[in-house]
């Protein structure tokens, strides 16, 4: 055999071993605490947990959700407040002549009607926990945005290891077949074919160096970095199934989702706004002590005031208040239906992406090493060439990456699922 075949052979067989490529090991099992600024200059890899603690801490977002709820906060306390009393100062004249005859001082303080003040604090608190809803919408949108990105970059680094050894083993069939259309053993047909090969593989690892560089700069954003060294993060978990059946997870989800939470507080204060319209028209009284001068005497008395319902009683405001409670409602069924469909189809993916999973883990990925183990000893046997031993390589690498793809879907669509049923980790049922 021409030595350089043997050189290309020797170049194929390095780092032939299909067990998973090391990203780098989590350092430690305890969790940092939280609200604890975790240093990224120090080069360690970054745990799931420290990411997700940089970027809620990080997220513009969460923090425009604290001020909505200080916002509905100020309002519970402004429902609480009686309103300002009036203050009125009336002087008389006679018409001839400028001596004055009468001055009245008046105070009036405003009594809001039986039932006003109780349905206003109702509709303000109803609309906080609306708020504080949101906000926790908003931090599981945040946590599953950063558990896609860490799975994405952990599986991809994976992946892209298997592309470089994918466009080694290329180069070297592209070797192994040059020297033998040189020497007029294969015809240059099959040298074209393997050039194209190796422009393929180098395609391929051009698009996942691309999407490993896309998936880190959105990953740091995410984080609040916006410069520094390169972010290297920890071994992703391969998650597994559920730990519960669908309709418990749906039972679960309809109890724990936030986004149901919201529009049931919406639901309830739009609710109390329109009672509150109903007795909008009902007078506030003003009550106070009038104080005054009569021609020189002193004037003492008590002033009674309300303005009546004689026309406008609220017609459109209860009309339109009835509309906005309706559409409360018909907004909160609907978001129990959408969270019962997404989580059903969060279900299936998960089970399917593990099932492909588990096919690779318990046949394919040792059948990969068997090919390339029978391939090896038929080839150093005389049965076989090195094309073959080369193919057979190849062969397993892209069983490899297909087990890698499968787990990153695993991943991810255990984060949708776990984000479907409302909560940031699996319990028991």
């Amino acid at each position: 055999m021409p030595p350089r075949i043997r050189i290309g052979f020797l170049l194929v067989l390095t780092g032939l071993s299909l067990l998973p490529v090391s990203v780098v090991p989590a350092a430690g099992t305890d969790e940092p605490p939280a609200g604890v600024p975790i240093p990224l200059s120090s080069g360690a890899p970054l745990s799931l947990s420290e990411a997700e603690q940089l970027a809620v801490a990080a997220s513009p977002a969460l923090r425009a959700s604290a001020a909505r709820i200080r916002r509905e906060e100020a309002g519970l306390r402004q429902a609480g407040l009686l309103p300002n009393p009036d203050l009125a100062l009336d002087a008389n004249w006679f018409t001839r002549g400028l001596a004055e005859r009468e001055t009245i001082l008046s105070l009036r303080q405003p009594i809001p009607a039986h039932g006003k003040r109780g349905l206003d604090k109702q509709e303000a608190a109803e609309r906080i926990e609306m708020e504080r809803a949101d906000a926790e919408r908003a931090r599981l949108d945040l946590l599953l945005r950063v558990r896609e990105s860490f799975y994405r970059i952990g599986f991809l680094e994976r992946i892209l290891e298997v592309l470089r050894q994918d466009l080694e083993a290329a180069q070297a069939v592209e070797t192994a077949v040059e020297s033998r259309v040189a020497e007029g053993d294969v015809p240059a047909f099959d040298g074209l074919r393997a050039s194209v090969e190796v422009t393929r593989a180098e395609n391929r690892k051009r698009q996942a160096d691309g999407d490993l560089e896309a998936e880190t700069a959105v990953f740091s954003l995410l984080l609040g970095r916006t410069g520094g060294g390169p972010l290297t993060v920890a071994a992703p978990d391969l998650p597994d199934q559920p730990v519960a059946d669908l309709p418990a997870l749906l039972a679960r989800a309809l109890e724990k989702q936030p986004e149901i939470a919201a529009r049931e507080h919406a639901a309830r204060a739009a609710a109390i706004a329109c009672d509150r319209a109903r007795i909008d028209h009902r007078p506030d009284v003003a009550v106070g002590p009038t104080l005054g001068v009569d021609q020189g005497d002193a004037i003492v008395g008590v002033g009674l005031s309300l303005r009546l319902p004689a026309w406008d009683r609220g017609q459109g405001r209860i009309q339109s208040a009835e509309a906005a409670r309706d559409e409360a409602t018909a907004d909160l069924e609907a978001v129990r239906l959408a969270v019962s469909s997404l989580l059903a189809e969060a279900y299936g993916r998960h089970h399917a992406a593990i099932a492909r999973r588990r096919l690779y883990e318990e046949g394919l990925l040792k059948q990969a090493d068997e090919l390339v183990d029978l391939t090896r000893k038929s080839y150093e046997g005389g049965a076989s060439g090195i094309l073959d031993l080369l193919d057979a390589r190849r062969t397993a690498l892209a069983v490899k990456e297909e087990y890698y793809r499968a787990c990153l879907d695993g991943a991810l669509s255990a984060a949708q699922l776990r984000r479907a049923v409302g909560e940031t980790a699996w319990a028991g049922p």
